[in-house]
C-alpha cells in the first residue's frame, strides 16, 4: 500500500487496539499529515466508532432488506 496509507493504517490500529498510539507512531504520522492531520485522522476515527455504536445499539437495518455482508457478533457478552 502507498506510504501515506499505511502511516494511517498503522495509526489507526493501534489506536483501536490500544486506545493510544507510541511516541514513534505519532511522530511518524505528525511528520507525514502534520499535527492537524493527526487530528483529523482522530476525529474521523472517532466520528465513525460512535456511528458504529449508535447504529449498532439501534439495530439499524440494511437498506432495502439486503442480507448481511457478514456473520453478525454475538450480542451477549462472554462470562
Amino acid at each position: 500500500m502507498p506510504g501515506d496509507e499505511e502511516i494511517t493504517y498503522e495509526f489507526v490500529m493501534e489506536l483501536l487496539a490500544t486506545q493510544g498510539v507510541c511516541d514513534t507512531t505519532y511522530a511518524r504520522t505528525v511528520k507525514k499529515f502534520g499535527e492537524k492531520g493527526v487530528i483529523d485522522i482522530l476525529g474521523i476515527v472517532g466520528y465513525y466508532t460512535m456511528l458504529a455504536m449508535v447504529m449498532n445499539v439501534a439495530r439499524t437495518a440494511i437498506p432495502d432488506g439486503k442480507p448481511l455482508p457478514l456473520a453478525p457478533m454475538p450480542l451477549e457478552l462472554a462470562p
